[in-house]
């Protein structure tokens, strides 16, 4: 390289470097900014309503019974397994019950005795009946025939009894749902001995469920039966109601010692999909007392992301251009008519708040051209 081609490069590239520490100004030309997105808005309204006391709670079957047996013996067959759903009446366990199978069998051939031995016993009196008519027998020997068949008869009815006492007690070896439900739990297995009287099989009514949560006297005094409360639930989109049952005196607790306090009993009349026993729910009990104040919004402004809930808040900038600024908020419940939404915390009531499926597409800050939705 000649002294004149260096000398050139050198002084070419020092002007760059001294253009870009003085800030030259760029003349390549500048990106478009994206186009505004046209959404449609509604305004925040300011409500007040009681405010509510919380009380945690534990979903219960309705019904529930622990199925034992009044026999001992090996389990011959489990025919259910935990879980299924099962009709009254249905077979769910066998007990080996061979003894009493030849008890029922031996009572069937007695009473078959017993009813042969009637019979005779009817042919004779009324053959000595006739003899008697006839003037041929003396009366004793009719009287005779007629006690002969009383006392059959009666060993006939003594040995129908016994074949029905030996038949309940075979049918207790087999038991059977006491109602449609489901099988909760399973406790013996094929093959094991068992004795009368502890469970053997769980079985639920989940077509029927209720909550029980201790709550505290105040709160305990304001409800009345048959009032319709909120329960939320982690997992479920909406608020199930419940309809307070009953107010019971906690007397024992879980150790069975002494307890103080009231417990609440709600029955959920119509459970949803996936409702199950031993679920944690929280009970939403008002306080007429106090008046909380809220923001009502369209169900349609939620936006969910993760365990997150937010909305699109439209404010202007500086140079006037509307945009939507993501907001997360904290809901308390849906209204009565599960079109509005309540916010506790993260609104204010006035905003201005995008609606409808576009919530899914925007991003923070996006630049908006807004109207106002024609239902609001």
């Amino acid at each position: 390289m000649n002294t004149a081609a260096f000398r050139a490069g050198w002084a070419s590239g020092l002007l760059g470097a001294v253009c870009l520490l003085a800030g030259c100004e760029d003349r390549s030309p500048a990106q478009p900014s994206p186009a505004p997105v046209e959404v449609e808005f509604a305004v925040a309204e300011r409500v007040e309503q009681a405010a509510m006391v919380q009380v945690a709670g534990v979903v219960r079957p309705a019904r529930r019974a622990a199925l034992g047996t009044r026999q001992a013996g090996a389990v011959r067959a489990v025919l259910v397994e935990a879980g299924d759903r099962v009709q009254a009446g249905q077979r769910i366990l066998e007990v080996d019950a061979r003894d009493l199978e030849a008890v029922v069998s031996a009572a069937r051939e007695q009473r078959a005795a017993a009813a042969a031995a009637w019979q005779q016993a009817q042919r004779n009196r009324k053959r000595f009946e006739r003899l008697y008519e006839d003037e041929l027998v003396a009366k004793i020997r009719l009287e005779e025939a007629e006690l002969a068949e009383e006392r059959a008869q009666g060993a006939k009815e003594r040995a129908a009894a016994e074949l029905a006492a030996a038949q309940v007690n075979l049918d207790y070896s087999v038991l059977r749902a006491p109602f449609d439900g489901v099988v909760s739990e399973i406790i013996a297995e094929t093959g094991s001995f068992v004795a009368p009287g502890p469970p053997l099989v769980v079985f639920e009514d989940r077509d029927q469920l209720e909550v029980e949560a201790g709550i505290d006297q105040a709160s305990g005094t304001r409800l009345t039966p048959d009032q319709m409360l909120e329960l939320e639930i982690d997992g479920f989109d909406r608020v199930i109601a419940a309809r307070v049952q009953a107010l019971l005196p906690a007397l024992t607790s879980e150790q069975g010692e002494a307890a103080t306090g009231t417990r609440l009993r709600l029955s959920i009349d119509d459970p949803p999909p996936g409702l199950a026993p031993g679920m944690v729910v929280t009970v939403r009990v008002p306080d007429d007392e106090q008046v909380q104040a809220l923001v009502a919004v369209p169900g349609a402004a939620l936006i969910q992301r993760g365990q997150l809930e937010g909305v699109f808040v439209i404010e202007a900038d500086a140079e006037g251009q509307d945009r939507a600024h993501l907001r997360w908020v904290t809901r308390t419940t849906a209204a009565s008519d599960g079109s509005r939404a309540r916010i506790l915390r993260g609104l204010a009531g006035g905003e201005r708040v995008v609606v409808g499926d576009v919530v899914n597409e925007l991003q923070d800050n996006q630049r908006v051209v807004s109207r106002r939705r024609a239902a609001d």
